[in-house]
């Protein structure tokens, strides 16, 4: 039996675009299409796919907000990010959001079709340039730790702050959420910058995604 699929992209020559790759294999059928968030959570619950191509960058409403809300109210969907956006963290934010896969919006064919075998297994599929970056970059990082300086020691509080500021909440918004002063969160953040030898967020979130501090 053939795979469903569906696809949503608020780009019209995007969605077509995909649904011309998948033609060819008999596996796949594309059972829906949309193109704003609004009308695939209207009519997602009477036209449930088994996966879903997903793009990201949507207008109204961001892939980051709206794939742990799908993998809410459907655990068991399958969804594949679909971007341009080829930073390792973008990857690792998006899969710890509910997303089984994540493909560079330039992938062919062929790696799209397997991404959707793959996630349809319950298997996990990152496009295999970027999973070779990220691998890379890992293993130099690991590198020059061993070679200059030992893995600092971080306090599970200091673990709470990193995976909270990952998941992109303000310094405020953490400090009420921690029940702990705006300062008192400045103050960890300046603390694990100086640790992990960072100047600012992005190079503190990329490093504590090498080290495996945020999940």
């Amino acid at each position: 039996m053939a795979i469903r699929v569906s696809i949503i992209d608020d780009h019209p020559l995007a969605t077509t675009g995909i649904a011309n790759m998948l033609k060819e294999f008999k596996d796949i059928e594309i059972t829906k299409i949309y193109h704003t968030a609004s009308a695939l959570l209207e009519h997602i619950p009477a036209n449930l796919p088994e996966v879903l191509l997903m793009d990201i960058m949507l207008k109204e409403y961001s892939g980051k907000d709206l794939a742990p809300q799908l993998k809410k109210e459907y655990p068991d969907l399958k969804i594949i990010a679909l971007t341009s956006l080829d930073a390792p963290a973008s990857v690792s934010g998006m899969m710890r959001r509910g997303c089984s896969g994540y493909l560079l919006k330039d992938t062919d064919q062929y790696t799209l079709h397997n991404a959707i075998l793959a996630v349809h297994n319950g298997e996990e599929f990152i496009e295999p340039s970027l999973k070779e970056t990220m691998v890379q970059n890992l293993f130099n990082f690991s590198k020059n730790t061993s070679n200059d300086r030992s893995i600092p020691e971080i306090t599970m509080r200091e673990k709470e702050i990193i995976q909270l500021i990952a998941d992109e909440l303000t310094t405020q918004e953490i400090a009420d959420k921690l029940f702990i002063s705006f300062r008192t969160v400045e103050n960890h953040r300046y603390s694990l910058m100086q640790k992990l030898v960072v100047k600012n967020t992005a190079g503190l979130i990329k490093v504590a995604i090498q080290l495996g501090l945020i999940k």
